[in-house]
């Protein structure tokens, strides 16, 4: 409520939603379950589309699609979000997003037992994930990078394959090259 007024006040009520996005991915996920989350997300996702934020209403249906994986939602539901999420990306140019989610995606359909099919698309020239991490490393991509790492080692450790899960983590540390990214295991 408190966001909402000041935003009116400043007539700035296009910023809402950007800053609902952001509470609910970056704190409210903090005191509240995953589960309760996804259709406030989903929200974000129509409110940017409404004020013309396209990059927001996008990036809020990949948080959409992440909280859902990590809420325990059914997958084949996840992953039909995943794939109409993916259309929309390309009908609204946004490739650069599109090759991030995909390894959202990806994984939704690893852990469901599909088959990699994330990245069947006619309009990108990337067929696998290893493909686009080869690419985003080369130009310096960190952010895609990053996500397709944080994704690997996510569905390394629930699949209790700790050894690929700590090659992933050395990997990562060493194109960001930061040393404090160290896997331990316990």
């Amino acid at each position: 409520r408190t966001t909402r007024l000041i935003l009116g006040r400043f007539n700035a009520s296009e910023m809402y939603p950007k800053i609902r996005l952001l509470q609910c991915s970056f704190l409210t996920c903090w005191k509240e379950p995953f589960q309760s989350l996804t259709d406030s997300i989903s929200q974000c996702h129509q409110q940017a589309l409404r004020v013309g934020d396209i990059e927001y209403a996008v990036f809020s249906s990949h948080m959409h699609c992440q909280v859902m994986m990590l809420s325990g939602s059914h997958l084949a539901v996840a992953n039909k979000l995943c794939d109409v999420l993916s259309k929309e990306m390309i009908r609204l140019n946004q490739v650069q997003s599109l090759l991030e989610h995909s390894s959202i995606h990806n994984m939704v359909l690893q852990l469901a037992g599909g088959d990699d099919t994330a990245f069947d698309f006619p309009e990108i020239s990337f067929k696998s994930e290893d493909e686009v991490l080869d690419e985003a490393e080369s130009s310096g991509k960190i952010v895609i990078a990053n996500s397709i790492y944080t994704n690997r080692v996510m569905r390394a450790f629930f699949f209790r394959n700790y050894n690929y899960a700590k090659d992933m983590t050395k990997k990562y540390a060493a194109l960001v090259g930061n040393e404090s990214l160290r896997f331990q295991t316990i």
